[in-house]
């Protein structure tokens, strides 16, 4: 299985790093060795978004977000979850604006751009303190609700791995739906 970096490319330079990637199937279209497994991402997730029941954490340029939501069909919600799991929706999206209007219910100019989805296939969710009720009453939760996903790996669709390693999350509206 090939592995990249998960990153997104100006159109202007991804033609050029498309040939350069042609040489060699050991290669990343970074350059990077990859024969050992997945690669590390390019970039940091540095910014949490607040909403919704789950976390959100996406880099400064705003084109690679992190998205576990739960899934309201989903089963009772433990305090430690492992991916993939039936009950979450846990994504890393690749665009740009990603992080624009996040949470509002007047949608303004930029608009997120989704070039690609990647799927989280392990890693563990482990929330930090009492595990923070799932159902709507409009208020959202006072607190910020945290937790910490640990030894992450997205794949796209090509079987294409990226080991995001571990990320501090941090739900500052937990519960809290625009509109």
């Amino acid at each position: 299985m090939k592995t990249r970096l998960l990153s997104l490319i100006p159109v202007a330079l991804l033609a050029a790093t498309t040939l350069t990637a042609c040489g060699s199937d050991d290669k990343s279209a970074h350059g990077n060795d990859v024969a050992g497994g997945p690669s590390e991402p390019s970039f940091t997730f540095t910014k949490d978004l607040g909403c919704g029941f789950g976390f959100a954490k996406v880099d400064d340029e705003g084109e690679n977000l992190l998205s576990i939501y739960h899934d309201f069909d989903g089963p009772k919600v433990d305090s430690t979850v492992t991916f993939p799991d039936k009950g979450w929706t846990a994504t890393v999206t690749v665009g740009t604006h990603l992080d624009a209007n996040w949470c509002n219910d007047v949608i303004e100019d930029p608009q997120a751009e989704v070039a690609e989805t990647w799927e989280i296939v392990e890693g563990t969710l482990v929330f930090e303190g009492e595990v923070p009720t799932f159902e709507f009453d409009g208020s959202g939760n006072d607190q910020p609700v945290r937790a910490q996903l640990t030894n992450a790996i997205v794949e796209n669709e090509d079987g294409e791995q990226v080991e995001l390693g571990d990320i501090a999350l941090t739900n500052t509206s937990f519960g809290f739906l625009a509109g």
